[in-house]
């Protein structure tokens, strides 16, 4: 039944008039006075909110609005294990988790957190070979770890909105292929790790500091690029795909670093290693070490069968050793034209025909050369200016007319030593 605004009144009306009426006791067949508007104030609220638009066809009480949304689910516990679907049901619906959530041994194909935004906590999901798909569509924030670890099926992964994660431990998805998630969003990024993955990229990390940076064992990984300044304790890529490029343009210090098997590289930015700095096994042709100036452990350059050009122009000090074997054509170690002290042990190995190092004044561990190049010298070497500044151990020279020099080296810069030199029988 439609309800016309002039009904509700005329019975809003004949209720006043009862009341009116009660209150002068007045005989039903006496004339009722006439209605006093204070009668109708009565009820402000009830006719304020009627319309008294005869002409209008229907009443519509007005909806009221919700200006405010209502409050996100939040859900606490130190805790939340889940091993099956059902354990799932203490989180669906969950924006907000304050606790750890640990996911391991689920045994559906498809995990879907539809509501979630917020992890108060760590997420780790761990040894669920049936796990195909992982989707957190809406997630925006992990402050502890994000671990996947062990989940043999896993081919997808999405996580579109990820905008903070403190670390990253992603090891052993041998299929993990697909990742829908922004790496350049991830500014508070302390420490990654991916190893064994199918992925084929890593674009865009971007953090100013992290404490570790491990790529390694993706074997359909051909690129990396990352916006990071400074790594306080290991940077190591490694055994990644066979054409890896990697782009580390911001790149000025770092602790440890390693990087093997790669094919293009980017440390223009470079000025300190404060630990060991290997790069070995490399297909590269060129290194670009232009701005370093001081590696605090060993440096070495191992294996590189192409690599032909090296640059470290102002590279002064080596703390560690310095070890440059087998680069197949690297002839000429001319390149550390600045390089005045080696704390360590000088060795060098390879098809070498000339070594220079005009600046160098002291080599606190032994030398050793060994070229295969028929050419070289151990002639020239023991009369070159490095073997009057090493220190420590012995100074060796073999090339590959099997001629051996062994020279004792002085304990310090006062003593003496007599070089002897012997030529092996052929």
């Amino acid at each position: 039944m439609i309800l016309r605004p002039s009904f509700l009144i005329f019975q809003f009306v004949s209720a006043a008039l009862s009341y009116h009426a009660m209150n002068y006791q007045t005989a039903a067949s006496e004339p009722m006075p006439p209605l006093s508007p204070t009668s109708v104030e009565r009820f402000p609220d009830i006719s304020a909110s009627l319309s008294l638009d005869d002409s209008a066809d229907t009443f519509e009480p007005s909806i009221p609005s919700l200006d405010k949304p209502m409050s996100p689910r939040r859900c606490a516990s130190e805790r939340y294990t889940i091993r099956s679907k059902a354990d799932l049901n203490q989180i669906l619906g969950c924006e907000d988790i304050e606790g750890n959530i640990e996911i391991s041994l689920f045994d559906e194909a498809i995990l879907r957190l539809d509501d979630l935004i917020y992890i108060d906590g760590s997420l780790e999901i761990k040894d669920s070979s049936a796990l195909v798909r992982i989707e957190l569509p809406k997630l925006q924030e992990i402050t502890g770890e994000f671990s996947l670890y062990e989940l043999t099926s896993l081919g997808y992964l999405q996580a579109p909105k990820l905008n903070l994660v403190s670390k990253i431990q992603w090891r052993v998805l041998p299929i993990l292929s697909t990742v829908d998630m922004a790496f350049e969003k991830l500014k508070k990024l302390t420490s990654i790790l991916i190893s064994d993955t199918s992925l084929s990229y890593i674009i865009g990390v971007s953090s100013p500091e992290m404490s570790t940076m491990n790529i390694n064992n993706n074997r359909f990984l051909e690129s990396l690029s990352a916006e990071v300044e400074e790594v306080t304790d290991m940077l190591h890529i490694g055994a990644n795909g066979d054409h890896m490029n990697i782009d580390l343009p911001s790149l000025r210090r770092t602790q440890n670093l390693s990087i093997h098997n790669v094919e293009q590289l980017e440390l223009g930015e470079l000025k300190e290693c404060k630990g060991s700095m290997s790069l070995d096994k490399n297909k590269f042709e060129s290194v670009q070490l232009s701005k370093l100036t001081k590696v605090g452990g060993t440096l070495s350059l191992n294996n590189n069968m192409n690599l032909k050009n090296v640059q470290v122009d102002e590279l002064d000090m080596v703390d560690g050793g310095l070890v440059l074997a087998n680069n197949t054509h690297l002839h000429n170690i001319d390149f550390f034209e600045s390089l005045s002290v080696i704390g360590g042990a000088l060795e060098l190995v390879g098809p070498i025909k000339e070594v220079k190092m005009p600046s160098l004044r002291l080599v606190r561990g032994s030398a050793k050369v060994k070229s295969s190049d028929e050419k070289f010298s151990c002639s020239t070497w023991a009369k070159s200016s490095i073997r009057a500044v090493v220190r420590g151990g012995k100074n060796e020279c073999v090339n590959s007319q099997s001629q051996n020099y062994v020279a004792s080296t002085p304990t310090n810069p006062e003593s003496k030593s007599t070089p002897s030199e012997k030529k092996s029988p052929r």
